[in-house]
């Protein structure tokens, strides 16, 4: 009887101590969570190659052409006076291959204190329930063969009016959702971010 006795203590204690061992990281990734903010766990070929582009012209990088339009900045929509910002985009796939791009895995923002930003979802529920869906392109998008895919995407919540300038982030995977090596990197200023144009909304 002693024995199970103590092999339940035993038990009860390992018990005690594994929510422990995780404590940090799971409080770190909720805070992340909740302000958008992520730390790429990368590993030696995650953006190993840089490739630096400019708004409004076209880099291409692992056979993609890719192309930032305009930032379409939809103001201050929270308490916190966060801003909810979307990307008009074009994306010109040279292989025989279609494939799908997301922008929670294939976009991130760089802000000028290195503050990674990720993709947040209620910016795509504000952005079904406002934007006219034959322009605004729900993630993940497809991009056809041979062909090119153009829309606007997103969005993300930055903590500070866009237009102070910001680094989007953009990995070109084409079919392979985990090919990081690459990444396209667009520097963004004010005359790149304009108000969310009329035609935008929904009538």
């Amino acid at each position: 009887m002693r024995k199970f006795r103590l092999t339940a203590l035993i038990l009860a204690a390992a018990m005690a101590v594994t929510p422990l061992v995780g404590c940090s990281s799971s409080s770190s990734a909720s805070s992340s969570s909740s302000t958008n903010y992520k730390i790429y766990e990368r590993n030696d070929l995650i953006a190993s190659s840089e490739v630096k582009g400019e708004a409004n012209k076209e880099v291409e990088a692992n056979k993609t052409v890719f192309k930032l339009n305009k930032v379409i900045d939809a103001a201050s929509l929270t308490d916190e006076n966060e801003h909810y910002v979307y990307f008009d985009i074009t994306i010109n796939n040279t292989t025989d291959t279609e494939y799908e791009l997301s922008t929670l895995n294939n976009f991130y923002i760089l802000l000028p204190d290195n503050r990674e930003l990720s993709a947040a979802i209620r910016t795509q529920v504000f952005a079904i329930q406002n934007f006219d869906d034959t322009k605004y392109s729900q993630s993940p998008f497809k991009v056809p063969a041979n062909s090119s895919f153009s829309g606007i995407v997103g969005g993300f919540v930055i903590p500070e009016d866009p237009k102070k300038g910001f680094t989007l982030a953009f990995f070109p995977t084409r079919e392979d959702a985990r090919d990081k090596e690459t990444v396209i990197k667009v520097n963004v200023t004010e005359k790149d971010v304009i108000e969310v144009p009329s035609d935008l909304l929904k009538k």
